[in-house]
């Protein structure tokens, strides 16, 4: 069965590589790089805070999330094209945070996006 997925894969690169050749037309897979992040801040100590992401590229490997009490959460994506979710956090402390979310994708390297949030008591 692995090997009937490879060759249908395998076969529709082929094709693609053919009508790519025979044609003025480039021929891309996926688009540029761009991330969209937002959040449902102000939070308090007792919510958490939530990170929506949403990702176009054209091999995706993941997203880092650095939420600015020195903790990361990463989400991988293995060469996909679009991707769309969310990851959350529980501060322990209260106060201001800057949130920086990192994106890498495989052929057009990496974006930032970074939102100010507030932890209220």
């Amino acid at each position: 069965m692995l090997k009937s997925k490879w060759l249908r894969w395998a076969s529709f690169f082929v094709v693609a590589a053919v009508i790519a050749a025979c044609s003025d037309a480039e021929l891309t897979f996926g688009g540029p790089l761009d991330l969209v992040i937002t959040s449902n801040a102000p939070v308090s100590l007792s919510d958490s805070l939530v990170v929506n992401y949403d990702v176009t590229g054209r091999s995706l490997l993941g997203i880092a999330v650095t939420w600015g009490d020195a903790t990361v959460d990463s989400v991988f994506f293995a060469g996909a094209q679009t991707a769309l979710g969310r990851v959350a956090h529980l501060y322990s402390a209260e106060g201001d945070y800057t949130v920086s979310a990192t994106v890498t994708d495989g052929v057009e390297g990496q974006v930032n996006r970074e939102l100010a949030v507030t932890i209220s008591p």
